[in-house]
């Protein structure tokens, strides 16, 4: 077994730490937006157990409804402290590592959860897809939800008949994401549905595809209601479309 791989340096992000704490008692878009952006770029100690083959394996907790999130921490006195262990095993990760481990369909994740307790932030499956997505170049971090002016002639039209072939999906809500020098636009679809799962992730996905001839030739984001950031996106609005 490679003992180089486990993390030694002590990993300190005082600011996402504090942003985390602040979000217990402010739950605004304004400030999902700012734990989303130091998230981003912090570096995260992931604990992982170690079998008798010298293979190991990350920790996982299930929530309510048999979601996994892979365990992560911001720092590593928050992982000894959390864990109870001083002599826990860890991995030094990024973001963009976490993405990754989420977005791998063989390991049947639904998120990353930063700090599991009463500091805990969840970043889902769909959301996590969605960043990778706009990596490339401007993404989501750096945008602002907005209320559109207008919305594509179809798009309506176009959600109905979707709902009429899909009868698990609830109801959609339409935002508007601008970048910070107003240069970028992205529509934020975010899509209630009963489905969960894999079965969600797939009709999310189709959900994306069969509508983007229809957002006027601007990129289309498609989230679930269970996102923290997607929720502060649609917090006191009404659907654009809801199932009668």
């Amino acid at each position: 077994m490679n003992e180089d791989i486990f993390l030694k340096e002590e990993i300190k992000n005082d600011e996402l730490l504090k942003l985390m704490h602040e979000m217990r008692s402010d739950r605004s878009q304004e400030k999902m937006l700012e734990v989303l952006r130091s998230a981003a770029v912090a570096a995260y100690a992931v604990p992982v157990d170690v079998n008798s083959e010298g293979r190991y394996s990350f920790h996982a907790v299930s929530d309510s409804k048999n979601r996994k999130f892979i365990v992560a921490y911001s720092d590593t006195s928050s992982l000894i402290t959390t864990e109870k262990d001083e002599n826990q095993k860890a991995v030094k990760s990024s973001f963009e590592d976490l993405m990754e481990v989420v977005l791998n369909p063989g390991l049947g994740l639904d998120g990353v959860v930063i700090n599991p307790g009463a500091s805990e932030v969840v970043f889902g499956k769909e959301l996590l897809g969605s960043i990778k997505e706009q990596m490339a170049g401007d993404d989501t971090v750096g945008m602002c939800v907005a209320e559109p002016a207008e919305y594509p002639s179809k798009m309506k039209e176009m959600i109905e008949n979707f709902a009429k072939e899909e009868s698990s999906l609830k109801a959609v809500y339409v935002r508007l994401l601008v970048s910070q020098d107003q240069k970028e636009l992205r529509w934020l679809m975010v899509v209630d549905t009963s489905l969960q799962g894999e079965q969600k992730q797939y009709m999310l996905d189709t959900f994306k595809r069969f509508m983007k001839p229809y957002l006027d030739g601007i990129e289309g984001i498609v989230a679930s209601p269970d996102e923290e950031y997607a929720a502060q996106a649609i917090k006191d609005v009404k659907p654009f479309y809801e199932r009668a």
